[in-house]
């Protein structure tokens, strides 16, 4: 599925972790589902957030690597997001993509 704005990058946020029987809570209240009108101030809040940081690493735990974020899509298509922002997110899912490979390499190896 290609992406093209951020309100369908957090919709299929939502929609494939729910597939993986995680759902994004505090995230799909916060951006209202991808509905919220001040969706790009939103997102960069909720992206600086340190409470934030500390759920993704939380939830990548929890459910082995599977949940995706918000920070994937904006590292992969930016969508006109302050250049802070972008940053952290590539920061953020240079260090996701750490994790889900030591728990893709750890099923590799069971």
């Amino acid at each position: 599925m290609q992406i093209y704005t951020l309100k369908q990058a957090v919709k299929e946020v939502i929609s494939q972790n729910e597939a993986v029987n995680y759902r994004p809570i505090r995230f799909i209240e916060k951006t209202e589902k991808g509905e919220a009108k001040n969706l790009s101030v939103v997102i960069a809040s909720y992206l600086l957030s340190p409470e934030n940081k500390k759920e993704i690493f939380k939830f990548l735990e929890k459910y082995q690597g599977c949940p995706i974020f918000i920070e994937e899509f904006i590292a992969m298509y930016s969508f006109d997001l302050p250049v802070d922002i972008v940053k952290e997110a590539i920061q953020r899912t240079k260090e996701i993509q750490e994790v889900r490979f030591f728990y893709y390499h750890n099923k590799k190896d069971i």
